[in-house]
């Protein structure tokens, strides 16, 4: 009269039918290699050297492509699983799991947006370097012709909105003062 209680186990059979059905490759590698071991040993036993080797070939590639099975058949149900998350976070209480899908999704969508915004501050950039080239040399040929005349005023240094007076501050700072004539004799 034992009842059967379900705490979340599962028992070694219906394990390997759970992954039997989600990667079917991996058992029947398994299966493979074996068989391919089992047979290099009958084949040593019988003293059948040039056989034995045959199938000690044939297990090492079995295994490999157990192997090969093995990551292809993870990678794909991690993505499946992934997929049937995103599918059933919509609508539902958030876990730790469909949290994280929706930050990658949220990283995707934010990284987009950055790189269509730092496209057009390039494309702005490169529309004002060209303008202040264009304005440089007409500041520059203005300021030019300032200097010329004799007057001092504000030269530009060729990039836009900024300007250096043509004497710095610390030479005003340490000029010496202008001569008192109440001074001179």
């Amino acid at each position: 009269m034992a009842e059967r209680v379900d705490h979340g186990y599962e028992t070694w059979s219906e394990k390997f039918k759970r992954k039997f059905n989600e990667n079917p490759w991996v058992p029947i590698g398994c299966l493979a290699t074996t068989g391919a071991l089992l047979m290099s040993s009958i084949k040593m036993k019988a003293g059948k050297s040039q056989d034995m080797q045959y199938w000690l070939r044939a297990r090492v590639a079995l295994q490999g492509l157990t192997i090969v099975a093995l990551v292809a058949g993870s990678m794909a149900l991690q993505a499946q699983r992934k997929e049937k998350l995103v599918d059933s976070a919509e609508g539902q209480p958030r876990n730790e799991a469909t949290t994280e899908i929706i930050r990658e999704q949220k990283r995707g969508k934010e990284k987009a947006e950055f790189e269509e915004r730092l496209r057009g501050a390039e494309i702005a950039h490169a529309e004002e370097q060209a303008s202040a080239r264009i304005a440089g040399g007409v500041r520059t040929e203005a300021s030019t012709a300032n200097e010329s005349n004799g007057m001092q005023g504000a030269v530009n240094s060729g990039v836009p909105g900024s300007s250096k007076s043509s004497s710095s501050w610390t030479k005003w700072f340490w000029k010496s003062p202008p001569d008192d004539p109440s001074k001179k004799s």
